[in-house]
């Protein structure tokens, strides 16, 4: 039976590989989640602010003191 050996070069590549990989997913999910952003408050716009204050709390909060004049 043959025993693997991982050398420092390919932990080192590894390494290189599943930080690429991580990066990737964080971009993704930054993308993501600036979607989402401007999705939600497009809704808000459109007039979908109860949908928006019961699933996006945080959201609505921000979008009612952003467009709602009255608010501040």
């Amino acid at each position: 039976m043959e025993e693997t050996k991982m050398t420092n070069s390919t932990i080192d590549q590894d390494a290189v590989a599943t930080t690429s990989r991580i990066d990737k997913l964080e971009h993704k999910v930054h993308d993501l989640e600036a979607d989402l952003n401007r999705v939600v408050e497009i809704a808000y716009l459109r007039g979908a602010t109860e949908w928006v204050r019961i699933n996006y709390p945080l959201h609505y909060e921000r979008l009612l003191m952003q467009y709602d004049s009255c608010a501040a």
